[in-house]
């Protein structure tokens, strides 16, 4: 039987950098430049995706957040609590390519350690066209990642990290691309960092757009059947701090800045509201009555919990 989570996705990055071209074409299919507007504070849409190598869905609440200046004390509010997020730049602008140091400080401060962090470089089909207007290398994206995102790596990309040796994606034809593949995993914030992290794409032509979002589902899926393996084990541990005291200052407790936690057979939610203490449901028969006891008192917390 297919299980499923819901994960929240924001997407930061300067103004006029093609963040909601991005979000259109990948929730709708659709590029019509002459309907966008500037974004005013945040806007969202979903889409369903399946992880078929664990067969499970995957419902992406992604938000779409302001680029302009004015606007940043309110997208704050918008990317809190968020399990991804797309960092964007035009390719065509280095001043947005230099923007992003501004928005990584602002994501180490309002999102926990373990966020599945991409970078992607948009209007890729304008270089297509004059390669004249690339104004910022590949390369650079991936020397970006390596120097800021993933400390002690070196800013030397492996062969493979270029875009067909050099190219534009949108050079080749019209083959769907493939991230950077990764031989090289780092210690940023606690979690791994591949060169797949670094993507190029054309909202016009749809180029790489669906590979930025299948490659972060399917590190949410992985990020959490780790957390779902840490909970069992935890549950079967007897004294488990977290679990013993009903979950409060434990590795899943609101506090560690992800929200709340809950496992299912059926479903995984990571969308909860902070503060909210969670409810674990475990999709296996307790081994002892001091289990099953600890269950039905969670079970009874949630109940309480969805009613007020």
């Amino acid at each position: 039987m297919s299980s499923s989570l819901e994960a929240k996705i924001v997407v930061l990055g300067a103004q006029n950098v093609g963040k909601t071209s991005l979000v259109m074409r990948y929730c709708k299919g659709s590029f019509n430049p002459a309907q966008i507007t500037s974004t005013v504070g945040a806007s969202f849409l979903t889409k369903r995706v399946v992880d078929n190598d664990s067969d499970t869905v995957v419902r992406l609440q992604i938000w779409d957040t302001a680029g302009q200046e004015r606007f940043r004390s309110i997208s704050r509010l918008y990317y809190r609590g968020a399990n991804a997020c797309i960092l964007c730049y035009s390719i065509t602008d280095a001043q947005s390519f230099t923007d992003m140091g501004e928005w990584l400080m602002e994501l180490r401060r309002n999102l926990p350690s373990d966020v599945v962090l991409h970078v992607v470089g948009t209007k890729a089909d304008i270089v297509a066209r004059d390669p004249s207007l690339r104004q910022v290398p590949f390369e650079r994206c991936i020397a970006y990642v390596a120097e800021n995102l993933a400390p002690g790596l070196g800013s030397t990309p492996p062969p493979t990290a270029t875009p067909n040796n050099g190219q534009s994606y949108l050079s080749s034809g019209g083959i769907e691309p493939r991230s950077p593949s990764s031989k090289r995993s780092s210690g940023f914030w606690g979690q791994e960092v591949g060169w797949d992290a670094c993507h190029e794409i054309s909202a016009e032509s749809g180029e790489g757009v669906e590979e930025v979002f299948r490659v972060v589902a399917r590190k949410l899926v992985e990020q959490n059947r780790k957390m779902q393996q840490a909970l069992l084990q935890a549950t079967a541990t007897p004294n488990t701090p977290g679990f013993e005291s009903g979950m409060d200052g434990g590795y899943f407790d609101a506090s560690n800045g992800r929200g709340s936690f809950r496992i299912g057979r059926d479903r995984r939610s990571w969308l909860f509201p902070p503060g909210f203490s969670p409810a674990v449901t475990i999709d296996r028969a307790a081994s002892t009555q001091e289990q099953q006891d600890q269950l039905a008192e969670s079970r009874q917390k949630q109940r309480q919990s969805s009613c007020c």
